[in-house]
């Protein structure tokens, strides 16, 4: 979901609602519709493109089912389980194999992400990996920067789906290197 929202700039609540049915998979770049976006209300639609490294990412995470959401928190925890289990450094007990899943635990997984789930599987995984807690709103600003900074103000303005420029300005930082190297060469 991260890397999906590095290199779309999607919206959080875009990628966590991911279905395969709003997914159009012809052609070189595949287009991603949400069901429901921020600025549906004002009848906009959201077109989000997604080209080969977008579609890499999101290919394991297809399913037949079409109607279910792509990134689970249900799969996330099957797929943890079962990596735990084959990194195992003793042999399970025979009573321990014949246990059945609590009927009524305290949190069971849920079909999709919420926004609480998403933030705490984020904030778990910079705990592990021993980086600085950030929050999933960054991964827009971090790409609509980098779209600006590669791309250009329009590039970025409409892949992240803003109507105005004014708008892409405040998710994407301007690029001070490129003025100091253009100061350099007149000045």
């Amino acid at each position: 979901m991260i890397r999906l929202q590095l290199l779309t700039g999607m919206r959080p609540g875009e990628v966590r609602l991911m279905r395969g049915s709003e997914l159009e998979m012809t052609g070189r770049v595949w287009t991603y519709t949400p069901a429901s976006h921020k600025t549906e209300h004002h009848g906009i639609d959201r077109p989000i493109y997604l080209g080969p490294q977008a579609q890499a990412v999101i290919e394991p995470f297809l399913k037949t089912d079409l109607d279910v959401y792509l990134f689970s928190p249900q799969d996330a925890e099957q797929a943890r389980n079962d990596e735990r289990r084959v990194n195992r450094k003793t042999k399970m007990t025979p009573s321990q194999a014949k246990r059945r899943a609590k009927k009524r635990s305290k949190r069971t997984p849920k079909d999709h992400y919420t926004k609480e789930s998403y933030y705490r599987a984020i904030t778990r995984r910079c705990v592990i990996v021993g980086v600085p807690q950030w929050h999933s709103n960054q991964l827009r600003h971090n790409a609509a920067t980098r779209l600006r900074k590669e791309h250009g103000l329009e590039v970025a303005q409409v892949v992240l789906g803003h109507r105005t420029a004014d708008v892409t300005q405040v998710y994407a930082e301007r690029d001070h290197s490129k003025a100091r190297e253009i100061m350099a060469r007149i000045g």
